[in-house]
C-alpha cells in the first residue's frame, strides 16, 4: 500500500481548473502558428533566377513563405520533412488549388540520403521538388484552365534544380 500526504483543501479542485486550462490552451493554438524566422531562407531556380521560393516563418511542421517571380508573389510555398525524419516533401498553394509532392535534396551532385552519413542534412545546396512542374502543368483552377501552363519560365525552373542560399543549413537557418 501506498501512503500518499493528504490533500490540503481545495487542491483537488485547483488541479481540476488548471486541467481544463492547459486543455483549452493546448487545443485554442492554431494548427497554422507561424514564427518568423531571423532572416529569409531564399531557394532560386537554377533555371531561371529571377523565381525564388522566400521561406521565412517556421511552423509546427515546415518551413513557410511564398513562390515568387519577378518580384511577383504566386501563392505560399512550403517544405518540411515528416515526423521530422520521413520523406522530405513540399506543398504549394495560391488561394484557388494546392498541390504537394517530394523534395530531393543534394550537396552539389550528391544526393542526400537520411540514411548515409555523408553528405549531413545541413550541407545541402541544391533541390529538385519532385512533381512541381506537372503540379503547375494541370493546375485545376476552373476559372483560368492552363494558368500557370502558359507560364514557360514557371514551367522549366519548377522542372530543374534550385540553390539553397548559404542562410539555409538543410532547411535550418544560420543563426545571426
Amino acid at each position: 500500500m501506498i501512503l500518499e500526504p493528504p490533500e490540503k483543501e481545495g487542491s483537488a479542485v485547483m488541479r481540476v481548473f488548471i486541467g481544463i486550462g492547459l486543455g483549452i490552451a493546448l487545443f485554442s493554438i492554431p494548427q497554422t502558428h507561424a514564427e518568423p524566422l531571423p532572416l529569409v531562407c531564399e531557394l532560386t531556380s537554377e533555371e531561371v533566377p529571377s523565381i525564388k521560393v522566400l521561406l521565412t516563418e517556421r511552423t509546427y511542421v515546415s518551413l513557410k513563405g511564398v513562390l515568387v517571380q519577378d518580384g511577383k508573389t504566386l501563392g505560399t510555398f512550403q517544405t518540411g520533412q515528416s515526423n521530422g525524419y520521413g520523406s522530405v516533401w513540399w506543398s504549394f498553394e495560391d488561394g484557388t488549388n494546392e498541390k504537394s509532392g517530394t523534395s530531393v535534396l543534394f550537396k552539389d551532385d550528391q544526393h542526400w540520403n537520411p540514411h548515409r552519413r555523408i553528405p549531413r542534412p545541413s550541407e545541402t545546396n541544391r533541390v529538385l521538388f519532385v512533381g512541381f512542374a506537372p503540379a503547375l502543368w494541370y493546375w485545376g483552377d476552373p476559372s483560368t484552365p492552363g494558368y500557370y501552363r502558359e507560364n514557360r519560365d514557371l514551367i522549366k525552373s519548377s522542372a530543374g534544380f534550385w540553390s539553397i542560399s548559404d542562410r539555409c543549413l538543410g532547411g535550418r537557418i544560420v543563426r545571426g
